[in-house]
């Protein structure tokens, strides 16, 4: 009964929705053109090839990575929710059969309610050639598409924007929220940095808001709305500012005016005087949501999304880890980067409140278990600031971890290091606390000792003179390792041991086992400051500097 009502409803509700929005549309309305007529023209022409620029992607391997944690991540919760779809699914059924048609996927809802591409049919038939060459693109760009589809639309809907507006990460990004354009613009939306930061999407070292799925999103269709404003309320002029900014748009209106007093300055007249990203811009993104309304027409396979909520946002108090967040809900790391880009690394900022993507399946439990024992998703790691001289190896050591465990969690490649950049050192539980404290070592102060370098001494021979290591001394005079010494250079011997130096002579009967037990140093630290073996045999008379502990 509710299939027949919805077969009788949909011609109707087609037609009622289409005359709707060609009423609100803001732009230049051209006759719908029949498809087989036009992709029969279009495969006659001769059509040039197309200056359209990509979004630079990170390498392959992370592009592939990306997807397939969508598809796993998917595949993984389909079973937890398949009885409760089939509910909500026969109550969504029941509430809407007198209304409106209930999609199962996203991109059938998306192809019956487009008006920007219809109504502007004749201009951009090139672009639907360049772009039917490029299914397995698309394909893969619906499978990026998947975890953000039904989140993006609904907030175009509650709006009234034209669903073509949840096609444009399309164009801009490909639906990579990681993809960066040369003019260093970023995320899904590729907003950048300036106007990014006007709308409040900030980016410091922990967090870059333009790749923040949520709130990126929500700026965009901001942003776009107050373009269709200032453009009176035209869609087509509303996307060319967004792509090349409003003052480009304003000066190619009256460079069309002033050759046209009496024309109408809308897109497609404006068009030659625009940038030349800008002109095929706009067409592109008709020219995609035409192939999605005729996606069977055309044979192209794009990855179902359903018609239903992929993630949902909970809200943490101070700096959590991401890991740990991972492991709690049994949720893969991959999934997790995939709702929240817009973290740089494995923990939220460190202070404030910041929300959090989650598996719709897992975010509710998660969220009372955070609320009831927040500390146990406490952040295990530390900064570490490299300093002159110090190796991969070096640093490891010192915080009980291994240089691979430090190379993942800074997605470093080599070992290489610089000086003043920052490491994220992972922490082992039993030693969190000691090194923490030992991050951030105690100012020494006790005596300290000037030792003006010799000719022939070097920092091996120094440091073996006062019994310390050659690292050590470095670290006393923050001067690199690699680095030689010159003659008459000062360095500081930091060290309760070596409090004032005295002159001893040698006495009859005495040895150098003597003398130690005297001041109560080693004889090893005697042949060091005098320069001697402990095999040598020693003259009554002999001079002996010996340096008297504090």
């Amino acid at each position: 009964m509710i299939e027949t009502r919805h077969k009788l409803f949909t011609p109707f509700i087609k037609l009622a929705s289409a005359a709707t929005f060609l009423m609100l549309a803001g732009c230049s309305h051209l006759p719908y053109q029949d498809i087989d007529t036009t992709a029969q023209r279009s495969s006659q022409e001769t059509v040039p090839k197309l200056p359209i620029t990509d979004p630079i992607l990170t390498e392959n391997r992370e592009t592939d990575a990306f997807e397939s944690s969508i598809q796993e991540s998917t595949e993984r919760f389909s079973a937890l929710k398949s009885n409760q779809n089939l509910s909500n699914q026969l109550d969504r059924a029941l509430v809407f059969s007198q209304e409106a048609p209930v999609y199962d996927d996203l991109w059938q809802e998306i192809s019956e309610h487009l008006f920007l591409a219809p109504a502007n049919s004749e201009n951009y038939q090139d672009y639907m050639s360049y772009y039917i060459n490029k299914k397995r693109y698309l394909k893969r760009v619906s499978v990026r598409a998947k975890p953000y589809l039904y989140f993006i639309l609904q907030e175009v809907k509650k709006r009234q924007m034209p669903y073509e507006i949840a096609l444009l990460p399309v164009v801009e990004s490909g639906y990579y929220p990681y993809a960066r354009s040369y003019m260093s613009a970023a995320g899904l939306w590729q907003f950048m940095p300036a106007t990014g930061h006007m709308y409040g999407l900030h980016q410091n070292w922990w967090y870059d808001g333009r790749q923040d799925v949520y709130r990126s999103t929500l700026a965009a269709l901001d942003y776009l709305q107050a373009l269709y404003a200032q453009n009176d309320y035209d869609w087509l002029l509303a996307l060319a500012s967004y792509n090349s900014g409003y003052g480009n748009v304003l000066k190619a209106q009256r460079r069309f005016l002033k050759k046209h007093p009496n024309g109408d300055p809308n897109f497609w007249n404006i068009r030659p005087y625009l940038p030349k990203e800008t002109q095929h811009y706009v067409p592109q993104l008709l020219a995609i949501s035409n192939l999605v309304s005729h996606k069977k027409t055309y044979q192209l396979d794009l990855e179902p999304v359903p018609n239903e909520p992929y993630f949902k946002k909970v809200q943490v108090s101070d700096q959590i880890s991401l890991p740990k967040v991972a492991q709690a809900t049994q949720t893969p790391q991959d999934m997790l980067k995939v709702l929240n880009p817009g973290y740089l690394r494995l923990a939220t900022p460190p202070k404030g409140k910041h929300p959090l993507l989650l598996p719709i399946e897992v975010a509710d439990a998660f969220e009372a278990e955070y609320s009831a024992s927040p500390d146990d998703y406490e952040v295990t790691w530390v900064r570490h600031k490299i300093r002159s001289g110090e190796s991969l190896s070096v640093i490891a050591y010192r915080y009980r971890t291994s240089s691979r465990e430090i190379q993942k969690l800074n997605n470093m490649k080599g070992s290489f290091l610089r000086a003043g950049k920052t490491l994220l050192i992972p922490l082992p539980q039993n030693h969190q606390v000691a090194l923490r404290s030992a991050d951030k070592p105690k100012k020494y102060t006790g005596n300290k000792h000037t030792h003006t370098v010799r000719s022939g001494e070097s920092l091996w021979t120094i440091a073996k003179y006062y019994n310390t290591s050659p690292r050590k001394l470095c670290e006393w005079n923050g001067i690199s390792i690699r680095k030689p010494i010159y003659k008459g250079q000062q360095l500081v011997i930091q060290s309760n041991q070596y409090g004032r130096k005295v002159s001893y002579t040698l006495k009859e009967g005495e040895s150098l086992w003597v003398v130690a037990q005297k001041y109560r140093v080693t004889t090893q630290e005697l042949c060091n400051w005098n320069g001697i073996k402990k095999s040598a045999v020693l003259q009554p008379g002999t001079k002996l500097k010996v340096w008297v502990k504090s």
